[in-house]
Protein backbone atom coordinates (compact mmCIF):
# COMPACT_ATOMS: atom_id res chain seq x y z
CA UNK A 1 0.00 0.00 0.00
CA UNK A 2 1.42 3.54 -0.95
CA UNK A 3 2.35 6.11 1.87
CA UNK A 4 0.70 9.13 1.89
CA UNK A 5 1.50 12.01 4.53
CA UNK A 6 -0.39 14.99 6.32
CA UNK A 7 1.07 18.17 7.74
CA UNK A 8 -0.70 19.45 10.82
CA UNK A 9 0.42 22.55 12.55
CA UNK A 10 0.22 24.86 15.37
CA UNK A 11 1.40 27.65 17.16
CA UNK A 12 4.18 28.33 14.11
CA UNK A 13 5.24 24.89 13.93
CA UNK A 14 4.63 21.72 11.80
CA UNK A 15 4.26 17.94 12.39
CA UNK A 16 3.97 15.12 9.63
CA UNK A 17 1.75 11.84 9.64
CA UNK A 18 3.12 9.50 7.43
CA UNK A 19 1.01 6.20 6.60
CA UNK A 20 -0.15 3.40 4.34
CA UNK A 21 -3.30 2.83 6.41
CA UNK A 22 -6.54 4.65 4.45
CA UNK A 23 -8.41 4.83 7.41
CA UNK A 24 -5.95 6.64 9.50
CA UNK A 25 -5.43 9.19 6.97
CA UNK A 26 -9.38 9.86 7.14
CA UNK A 27 -9.58 10.05 10.17
CA UNK A 28 -6.71 12.53 10.16
CA UNK A 29 -8.38 14.56 7.71
CA UNK A 30 -11.69 14.47 9.64
CA UNK A 31 -10.81 15.65 12.88
CA UNK A 32 -7.66 17.55 11.98
CA UNK A 33 -9.45 19.47 9.60
CA UNK A 34 -9.07 22.76 10.39
CA UNK A 35 -5.14 22.96 11.09
CA UNK A 36 -4.07 20.63 8.42
CA UNK A 37 -1.22 22.28 6.67
CA UNK A 38 2.19 23.46 7.00
CA UNK A 39 2.93 26.44 8.95
CA UNK A 40 6.76 27.14 10.12
CA UNK A 41 9.22 23.81 10.08
CA UNK A 42 8.33 20.41 10.53
CA UNK A 43 9.17 19.38 13.95
CA UNK A 44 8.36 15.85 13.90
CA UNK A 45 7.83 13.22 11.49
CA UNK A 46 5.56 10.55 12.66
CA UNK A 47 5.65 6.96 10.79
CA UNK A 48 2.31 4.69 10.73
CA UNK A 49 3.27 1.65 9.76
CA UNK A 50 0.08 -1.30 9.27
CA UNK A 51 1.32 -4.61 10.68
CA UNK A 52 -2.01 -6.64 10.49
CA UNK A 53 -5.48 -4.93 9.91
CA UNK A 54 -6.43 -4.36 13.32
CA UNK A 55 -2.55 -3.71 14.39
CA UNK A 56 0.49 -0.78 14.29
CA UNK A 57 3.78 0.49 15.05
CA UNK A 58 4.70 4.17 15.23
CA UNK A 59 8.28 5.61 14.80
CA UNK A 60 9.22 9.11 15.87
CA UNK A 61 12.15 10.79 13.95
CA UNK A 62 12.82 7.33 12.83
CA UNK A 63 12.69 6.14 16.35
CA UNK A 64 10.20 3.40 17.66
CA UNK A 65 7.78 5.17 19.91
CA UNK A 66 4.86 2.10 19.99
CA UNK A 67 5.27 -1.02 18.50
CA UNK A 68 1.89 -3.03 18.54
CA UNK A 69 -1.06 -0.78 19.28
CA UNK A 70 -4.73 -1.13 17.83
CA UNK A 71 -6.72 1.27 15.69
CA UNK A 72 -8.08 3.18 18.63
CA UNK A 73 -4.56 3.32 20.42
CA UNK A 74 -3.27 4.91 17.66
CA UNK A 75 -5.66 7.55 17.16
CA UNK A 76 -5.23 8.58 20.94
CA UNK A 77 -1.74 8.27 21.05
CA UNK A 78 -0.97 10.40 18.21
CA UNK A 79 -3.45 13.46 19.29
CA UNK A 80 -1.82 13.52 22.58
CA UNK A 81 1.60 13.29 21.22
CA UNK A 82 1.72 15.41 18.67
CA UNK A 83 -0.05 18.53 20.50
CA UNK A 84 2.95 17.75 23.35
CA UNK A 85 5.62 18.57 20.47
CA UNK A 86 3.84 20.91 18.75
CA UNK A 87 3.17 22.98 22.53
CA UNK A 88 6.66 22.44 23.77
CA UNK A 89 8.51 23.69 20.97
CA UNK A 90 7.38 26.98 20.09
CA UNK A 91 9.45 29.81 20.71
CA UNK A 92 7.13 32.77 18.85
CA UNK A 93 3.92 31.92 20.70
CA UNK A 94 2.77 31.51 24.41
CA UNK A 95 0.58 28.19 24.55
CA UNK A 96 -1.91 27.57 27.06
CA UNK A 97 -4.23 24.72 28.25
CA UNK A 98 -7.11 26.52 27.57
CA UNK A 99 -10.35 26.63 25.27
CA UNK A 100 -11.60 29.36 23.08
CA UNK A 101 -14.32 30.28 21.26
CA UNK A 102 -15.55 33.73 19.83
CA UNK A 103 -19.02 35.68 20.15
CA UNK A 104 -18.67 38.32 16.65
CA UNK A 105 -15.02 40.02 17.75
CA UNK A 106 -15.14 38.85 21.60
CA UNK A 107 -12.45 36.15 22.21
CA UNK A 108 -13.88 33.85 25.17
CA UNK A 109 -10.64 31.76 27.14
CA UNK A 110 -11.65 29.20 29.02
CA UNK A 111 -8.71 28.50 30.62
CA UNK A 112 -7.65 25.10 33.13
CA UNK A 113 -5.73 22.15 33.26
CA UNK A 114 -7.97 18.58 32.34
CA UNK A 115 -10.88 17.73 34.47
CA UNK A 116 -12.00 21.63 35.11
CA UNK A 117 -15.00 21.03 32.28
CA UNK A 118 -13.59 23.42 30.09
CA UNK A 119 -14.22 21.05 26.78
CA UNK A 120 -18.08 20.19 27.99
CA UNK A 121 -18.71 23.98 28.23
CA UNK A 122 -16.75 24.55 25.11
CA UNK A 123 -19.35 21.90 23.22
CA UNK A 124 -22.11 23.31 25.01
CA UNK A 125 -21.48 27.11 23.69
CA UNK A 126 -20.69 25.87 20.44
CA UNK A 127 -24.01 24.20 19.71
CA UNK A 128 -25.47 27.59 21.38
CA UNK A 129 -23.66 29.51 18.87
CA UNK A 130 -21.03 30.53 19.63
CA UNK A 131 -17.42 29.92 17.20
CA UNK A 132 -15.18 26.85 18.00
CA UNK A 133 -11.07 27.78 18.32
CA UNK A 134 -10.12 24.97 19.95
CA UNK A 135 -11.13 22.93 23.09
CA UNK A 136 -7.77 22.22 24.16
CA UNK A 137 -4.73 24.89 23.64
CA UNK A 138 -4.43 28.11 22.39
CA UNK A 139 -1.59 30.69 21.37
CA UNK A 140 -0.74 33.89 22.13
CA UNK A 141 1.98 36.19 20.21
CA UNK A 142 4.65 37.25 21.95
CA UNK A 143 3.72 40.27 20.90
CA UNK A 144 0.09 40.48 22.15
CA UNK A 145 -2.70 40.50 19.27
CA UNK A 146 -5.66 37.72 18.36
CA UNK A 147 -5.09 33.88 19.86
CA UNK A 148 -5.37 30.78 18.01
CA UNK A 149 -6.45 27.10 18.84
CA UNK A 150 -5.48 24.04 17.97
CA UNK A 151 -8.96 23.11 16.62
CA UNK A 152 -8.67 19.73 16.11
CA UNK A 153 -12.29 17.91 17.12
CA UNK A 154 -13.69 18.30 20.24
CA UNK A 155 -12.44 15.24 23.09
CA UNK A 156 -15.79 14.81 25.17
CA UNK A 157 -15.12 11.87 27.66
CA UNK A 158 -17.34 9.20 28.50
CA UNK A 159 -19.12 11.60 31.41
CA UNK A 160 -19.93 14.20 28.76
CA UNK A 161 -21.81 11.88 26.31
CA UNK A 162 -24.78 13.42 27.20
CA UNK A 163 -23.70 16.62 25.56
CA UNK A 164 -23.51 15.02 21.85
CA UNK A 165 -26.55 12.76 22.79
CA UNK A 166 -28.67 15.97 23.32
CA UNK A 167 -27.37 18.06 20.41
CA UNK A 168 -25.95 15.71 17.51
CA UNK A 169 -29.23 14.42 14.96
CA UNK A 170 -26.91 11.95 13.91
CA UNK A 171 -23.70 10.43 14.43
CA UNK A 172 -23.18 8.43 11.08
CA UNK A 173 -20.66 10.85 9.88
CA UNK A 174 -16.80 11.06 9.33
CA UNK A 175 -16.78 14.08 12.30
CA UNK A 176 -18.02 11.79 14.58
CA UNK A 177 -15.55 8.67 16.38
CA UNK A 178 -16.72 6.95 19.62
CA UNK A 179 -13.62 5.02 21.33
CA UNK A 180 -14.40 1.79 23.23
CA UNK A 181 -13.77 3.76 26.63
CA UNK A 182 -16.95 5.90 25.38
CA UNK A 183 -14.53 9.09 24.88
CA UNK A 184 -16.19 10.54 21.35
CA UNK A 185 -14.35 13.06 19.14
CA UNK A 186 -16.55 15.62 17.90
CA UNK A 187 -15.93 17.82 14.50
CA UNK A 188 -16.83 21.32 15.87
CA UNK A 189 -19.51 21.64 13.03
CA UNK A 190 -21.51 18.98 13.66
CA UNK A 191 -22.43 21.24 16.76
CA UNK A 192 -22.25 24.62 14.84
CA UNK A 193 -22.17 24.96 11.18
CA UNK A 194 -20.27 28.48 11.20
CA UNK A 195 -16.77 28.00 9.93
CA UNK A 196 -14.17 27.36 12.62
CA UNK A 197 -12.47 30.57 13.64
CA UNK A 198 -8.62 31.00 12.90
CA UNK A 199 -8.07 34.04 15.34
CA UNK A 200 -9.99 36.54 17.63
CA UNK A 201 -8.89 39.25 20.29
CA UNK A 202 -9.28 37.72 23.77
CA UNK A 203 -11.91 39.62 26.14
CA UNK A 204 -13.19 37.78 28.36
CA UNK A 205 -11.43 34.75 30.18
CA UNK A 206 -12.86 32.18 32.64
CA UNK A 207 -11.21 29.69 34.96
CA UNK A 208 -14.11 27.38 35.03
CA UNK A 209 -14.55 24.26 37.64
CA UNK A 210 -17.10 21.43 37.71
CA UNK A 211 -17.82 20.75 40.67
CA UNK A 212 -21.24 17.93 40.98
CA UNK A 213 -23.73 19.48 42.81
CA UNK A 214 -22.25 22.88 44.11
CA UNK A 215 -24.08 25.99 43.51
CA UNK A 216 -23.43 28.32 40.62
CA UNK A 217 -20.64 30.79 41.87
CA UNK A 218 -19.21 33.70 39.90
CA UNK A 219 -15.80 35.41 41.28
CA UNK A 220 -14.36 38.57 39.29
CA UNK A 221 -10.69 38.73 39.67
CA UNK A 222 -7.84 41.39 39.47
CA UNK A 223 -5.16 41.40 36.64
CA UNK A 224 -2.47 40.03 38.95
CA UNK A 225 -5.24 37.16 40.31
CA UNK A 226 -5.55 36.59 36.53
CA UNK A 227 -2.17 36.79 35.60
CA UNK A 228 -1.12 34.23 38.69
CA UNK A 229 -3.56 31.74 37.32
CA UNK A 230 -2.54 31.88 33.91
CA UNK A 231 0.80 31.35 34.47
CA UNK A 232 -0.25 27.89 35.92
CA UNK A 233 -1.60 27.09 32.74
CA UNK A 234 1.06 28.24 30.54
CA UNK A 235 3.03 25.56 28.39
CA UNK A 236 5.94 26.52 27.36
CA UNK A 237 7.48 29.68 29.76
CA UNK A 238 11.13 27.64 29.62
CA UNK A 239 10.95 29.31 26.07
CA UNK A 240 11.39 32.73 26.50
CA UNK A 241 13.88 34.43 28.67
CA UNK A 242 11.26 36.45 30.89
CA UNK A 243 9.22 32.90 31.08
CA UNK A 244 6.53 34.20 29.51
CA UNK A 245 5.52 36.77 31.97
CA UNK A 246 5.47 40.23 29.91
CA UNK A 247 2.97 38.91 27.73
CA UNK A 248 0.91 37.04 30.26
CA UNK A 249 1.03 40.26 32.07
CA UNK A 250 -0.90 41.72 29.03
CA UNK A 251 -3.25 39.02 28.23
CA UNK A 252 -4.10 39.33 32.06
CA UNK A 253 -5.02 43.59 31.60
CA UNK A 254 -6.87 43.17 28.78
CA UNK A 255 -9.28 40.87 29.38
CA UNK A 256 -12.15 40.85 32.13
CA UNK A 257 -11.46 37.98 34.30
CA UNK A 258 -13.70 35.43 36.41
CA UNK A 259 -13.17 32.75 38.93
CA UNK A 260 -16.48 29.94 37.56
CA UNK A 261 -17.61 27.15 40.40
CA UNK A 262 -20.89 25.39 38.19
CA UNK A 263 -22.84 22.22 38.29
CA UNK A 264 -25.46 22.96 36.12
CA UNK A 265 -24.19 23.61 32.29
CA UNK A 266 -26.65 25.52 30.76
CA UNK A 267 -26.74 27.66 33.92
CA UNK A 268 -23.15 28.24 33.28
CA UNK A 269 -23.27 27.97 29.23
CA UNK A 270 -26.21 30.90 30.10
CA UNK A 271 -24.02 33.52 32.41
CA UNK A 272 -21.19 33.18 29.79
CA UNK A 273 -23.05 34.22 26.59
CA UNK A 274 -24.08 37.26 28.63
CA UNK A 275 -21.09 38.28 29.59
CA UNK A 276 -18.90 37.64 26.45
CA UNK A 277 -22.13 39.28 24.10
Amino acid sequence: MQTSGRLVHFAGNTVRFNSDHAGFLAAVDAHFKNCLGEDGPIIAEYKITTLRDSDFSVSLNGSDLFSKINFDQLLWHLMQDSITQLNGTSTTELVFHAAALAHDDNGLILCGQSGSGKSSLTAWLAANGLQYLTDEVIALPVNGGEISGFSRSMILKRGSAFIWQRWLTKTESDGFLQFSDGTAWVAPTLLNASPVRSGVRPRVLIFPRYIAGAEFQTQPLTSAETLFQLLQCLVNARNFPDHGMSATKQLAREVSAFRLNYSDIEIATQWIQKITA
